[in-house]
C-alpha cells in the first residue's frame, strides 16, 4: 500500500519535528500547554470555581485546584452528560470513553475534538517511527482489535463506548481499506464467537502489522485459531461462518460476502498444521513485520509467551503508556516499554511513591524528576480532567533531550490490575462480604492476591472454625466472582475473554491471619497503624506453608 505509507511518512516527519522541538524544553512546554488550556476554559464552570482567569503560573495552577480523583470530578461530568455546555470545557465533548469505576458503574471520560488531536498526534507519530524501523510494516492488511465505538447514550443524548472504536470507525477510506477486520465483527458480544470471527476472517489474510494494547488479547487470538483449526479450516475452504457460534445475520452476510470459498488457503493452514502439530501465526502470517502492544509491568508474562507463537525473532514494540484518560508517552524502538513523556499533549505531575499518603505530598514537573525513581502520575488534559489522580505507577528510565522516558509499572495504591481490570480493593470487600452474607461461612481473615503468572486471583481466606464442605466453598468462590463481575465491567469482560482465569481459592491454616498481623507488627509497624492488605500482588515465590488446601475451580478433581 505504497500512498498509506507515503502519507504516514509525509505526516509524520511534520510531527516529529514538532514533537522534538517540543522535548528541548519541557518545562517550556509543558507551561505553555498548562496555561493554553487555562485559558481556553476559564469561562466554563470549572474553572470559575477553581479561578481559571487569575491563573497566570503552574503555582498558580497548583494553589487554586486541588488535586482531583473521578468522585470529585463527577458532579461536573454528569452535568456534562446531561448535554449542560461549558461544564469542564469551553469545547464540547462528542463522546464519553467508559472504563471501570470502583462503585461497579462505569466511568464516564469526556472526549473533545482537541483531546482526540492531541492523542491522534501521538499514534500517528508512533506509526511514522515504526514504519521508518519497518519499512513493510502497511504492505499487507492490518489486524487491530478495538470495542465498539458506540455502546450507548447519555440522558444529554451523547454517545458512551470505546475511544479505540471511535478512531478504528473514522479512519478515512484509505486506511479503512488496510484493515482486515470488518468494524462491525467487533459488535459481536459472545466473546468466544468474536475472536473466532476474527481469527476466520484474519487468518484467510496477509498480515503486516498487528497492534492492540494488551497482549492477553493476541494470545487469547492465536489460541482460538489453534484450539479451533478445523472449523476454521473448513469455514474458509467452503466461505462460510460455522453455525457453532452465536453471530448476526448482518455480519455473517458481512463475512460470506467479502471471503467466498478459498480451497487453496485452506490447503495451505492444513499443511501448517499438520507439519508443526499447530497452526502458528509465525506460518500464516510471514508478512507479518511488527506488533505493537503493551510490554511492560504486568502484562510481561504475555509477552514471553508471544514468542512461543511468533518465534523469538519477531520485533514487538510497546504502543506506549495510553489510557482512557490519555495517551501520554512514545516510545521509540522495539523491545523496550519506556516512552517519551508527550509533552505537548497533556500537562503532567509526578508525586514518588513514597510520598503519596502525605497530607501535602511533593509535586514535582517532567524536568525534577530523577532516573531510577517511581512516581504517580498526575494528569490535565484537553478533554478537562484537571489535576487528575489516575492512581498509575511510572518509573523514569532516563531522559529525551528534557522529557522524561517513563514505563508504566502498575495501579497504585488499593489496586490491581493483571490484563487491564482494574480491581479496587472496595471491590474485594464487597464481594466477599455479600458472598459471606448469603452462605453460612464466617471468615477470621482473608486476602486476594493477583498472580502475574497464571493470570488469576487467588483468595486466601481462613474459616473461623472448621471450613465448610466443599459445596459451600465451590458456592463461595462462584458468588464472589460473580459479585465482581457485577461491581468491574473490566474484571467481566476479561473473565467472559477467558484472558482472567476463575479465582482460586486458598483455605489458610486456623492462626494464619493473626500469625501475618503479628510479622508486620514485628518489622516495626505501630500496631494503632496496622493496616491489613487485603488486595495485593504476589511477590516473589509462592509460600503454601500456611494454606491446609486449595478449591481450584480450573482442576475437575
Amino acid at each position: 500500500m505504497p500512498l498509506l505509507r507515503y502519507l504516514a511518512a509525509f505526516s509524520g516527519r511534520l510531527l516529529s519535528r514538532a514533537f522534538d522541538r517540543a522535548t528541548l524544553d519541557s518545562c517550556r512546554t509543558q507551561e505553555q500547554l498548562l496555561l493554553t488550556l487555562v485559558r481556553n476554559n476559564r469561562d466554563t464552570a470549572f474553572g470559575r470555581d477553581h479561578g481559571f482567569a487569575t491563573v497566570r503560573s503552574v503555582a498558580d495552577y497548583r494553589r487554586q485546584v486541588p488535586l482531583q480523583d473521578y468522585d470529585s470530578l463527577w458532579p461536573y461530568i454528569e452535568r456534562a452528560t446531561h448535554g449542560e455546555p461549558n461544564v469542564l470545557t469551553s469545547e464540547p465533548p462528542f463522546m464519553f470513553a467508559t472504563t471501570s469505576g470502583t462503585t461497579g458503574d462505569p466511568k464516564f471520560i469526556p472526549v473533545t475534538t482537541a483531546f482526540e488531536r492531541a492523542s491522534s498526534a501521538i499514534g500517528r507519530l508512533w506509526l511514522y517511527r515504526a514504519q521508518r524501523d519497518h519499512p513493510d510494516l502497511f504492505s499487507r492488511k492490518i489486524l487491530s482489535v478495538v470495542s465498539p465505538a458506540v455502546e450507548g447514550y447519555t440522558q444529554g443524548a451523547i454517545p458512551y463506548g470505546s475511544a479505540s472504536g471511535h478512531i478504528y470507525r473514522q479512519m478515512g477510506r484509505l486506511v479503512r481499506s488496510s484493515y482486515a477486520i470488518p468494524y462491525r465483527v467487533f459488535g459481536i458480544t459472545d466473546y468466544d464467537a468474536k475472536y473466532y470471527v476474527i481469527m476466520r476472517v484474519a487468518m484467510e489474510q496477509s498480515i503486516s502489522f498487528l497492534a492492540t494494547p494488551n497482549p492477553s488479547t493476541i494470545i487469547k487470538l492465536v489460541e482460538t485459531g489453534n484450539d479451533r483449526k478445523e472449523d476454521i479450516i473448513r469455514d474458509i475452504r467452503d466461505g462460510t461462518l460455522s453455525g457453532k457460534f452465536e453471530v448476526p445475520k448482518a455480519v455473517r452476510e458481512r463475512v460470506s460476502q467479502l471471503f467466498p470459498s478459498n480451497p487453496r488457503r485452506a490447503r495451505e493452514l492444513e499443511r501448517f498444521a499438520q507439519d508443526h502439530g499447530a497452526l502458528r501465526p509465525r506460518d500464516y502470517w510471514p508478512d507479518l513485520r511488527l506488533i505493537g502492544c503493551w510490554t511492560g509491568g504486568t502484562v510481561g508474562i504475555y509477552v514471553k509467551k508471544l514468542g512461543q507463537w511468533f518465534g523469538p525473532d519477531m520485533a514487538i514494540r510497546d504502543l506506549g503508556y495510553l489510557s482512557t484518560e490519555a495517551r501520554a508517552s512514545l516510545p521509540i524502538e522495539d523491545g523496550r516499554a519506556p516512552g517519551v513523556i508527550a509533552v505537548n499533549a497533556n500537562f503532567y505531575e509526578f508525586i514518588p511513591t513514597d510520598e503519596i499518603e502525605n497530607e501535602h505530598p511533593q509535586v514535582l514537573p517532567c524536568d525534577e524528576l530523577e532516573e531510577g525513581r517511581e512516581y504517580y502520575v498526575v494528569l490535565t488534559t484537553p478533554g478537562g480532567l484537571y489535576r487528575y489522580d489516575i492512581n498509575d505507577i511510572l518509573k523514569v528510565t532516563g531522559f529525551y533531550n528534557t522529557a522524561p522516558l517513563v514505563e508504566f509499572v502498575q495501579k497504585g495504591r488499593d489496586m490491581t490490575s493483571l490484563t487491564g481490570e482494574k480491581l479496587h480493593v472496595s471491590q474485594v470487600v464487597s464481594a466477599i462480604d455479600d458472598a459471606t452474607g448469603s452462605l453460612p461461612v464466617r471468615l477470621a481473615g482473608y486476602q486476594a492476591l493477583a498472580d502475574v503468572e497464571t493470570s488469576r486471583y487467588h483468595l486466601m481466606v481462613e474459616f473461623e472454625g472448621e471450613p465448610p464442605d466443599g459445596t459451600v466453598l465451590r458456592d463461595f468462590v462462584r458468588q464472589v466472582d460473580d459479585r465482581l463481575c457485577s461491581l468491574n465491567l473490566e474484571y467481566e469482560a476479561k473473565r467472559k475473554s477467558g484472558r482472567l482465569a476463575p479465582p482460586c481459592l486458598n483455605v489458610m491454616k486456623r492462626g494464619w491471619h493473626e500469625h501475618a498481623r503479628k510479622t508486620l507488627i514485628g518489622k516495626g509497624i505501630r500496631d494503632s497503624q496496622l493496616k491489613t492488605r487485603v488486595l495485593a500482588y504476589f511477590q516473589g515465590a509462592r509460600d503454601t506453608s500456611e494454606v491446609l488446601y486449595t478449591l481450584d475451580p480450573l482442576d475437575p478433581g
